[in-house]
């Protein structure tokens, strides 16, 4: 690309991508080069420290380091609470109680789960589902099991959030989303309103409670 020269930039989100609106989703974004620029070598000094510790006139290359050790802990922390104990402890919750659940809460997530699906079908093959509706039901149905383990756990969650005293504001929302929005280059008050309108903004709130309650449980339990 020269300068002053527009390109328009094809990118596809990984299916395991944080936001559902997003994930496995292509996206174009259009991008202008304005300036070019060459990056020199590093200098690994006081004065990189000093610039990447603002306030700290004792900054150091040591203290930068550690610094920077420290951020990775806590990086890998949080992935093996996202990717590990997160999972395995809302498992064990959703084993150990067993209860009646809204037959309708149930059938809900079921549409939920159909629908997401058909997003990812091809066009012959949701006119054949069309064409046949034994199929449509067989293809729901399959998504029951996992349909009555989510309204369990999201119940399981609510009456902790309750014990513990756990809310998650709807402030807490909006800045979740408008920081989500910022890193990914989309305009924060169109993807909030776009989520307020296809209803996603309570199952948003759940996650993030959802988070803090399991957080606060394993942090409990790590400080016995």
């Amino acid at each position: 690309m020269k300068k002053g020269e527009e390109k328009v930039i094809t990118v596809t989100f990984p299916e395991e991508y944080g936001s559902e609106a997003l994930a496995g989703k292509e996206s174009q974004f259009k991008v202008t080069l304005h300036e070019l620029k060459r990056k020199d070598k590093v200098r690994l000094d006081t004065a990189l420290a000093k610039k990447l510790i603002p306030g700290d006139e004792e900054a150091t290359m040591d203290k930068l380091k550690e610094q920077v050790k420290a951020q990775m802990e806590k990086e890998e922390i949080s992935k093996k609470f996202q990717e590990e104990l997160k999972p395995t402890l809302l498992e064990a919750f959703v084993n150990k109680f067993n209860f009646d659940l809204p037959s309708f809460v149930v059938e809900q997530e079921m549409d939920m789960a159909l629908n997401k699906k058909a997003q990812t079908m091809t066009e012959d093959e949701i006119n054949e589902l069309k064409e046949n509706q034994d199929k449509v039901k067989e293809l729901r149905e399959e998504f029951r099991e996992d349909a009555e383990r989510s309204v369990k756990a999201t119940f399981i969650i609510d009456a902790l959030a309750k014990a513990e005293d756990v809310k998650v504001e709807d402030n807490e929302v909006m800045q979740t989303i408008y920081m989500e929005a910022m890193q990914t280059g989309q305009d924060p008050a169109e993807v909030y309103e776009n989520y307020q309108k296809s209803g996603y903004l309570p199952a948003i709130q759940m996650a993030m409670v959802e988070d803090k309650v399991l957080s606060k449980i394993i942090e409990a339990k790590m400080a016995d």
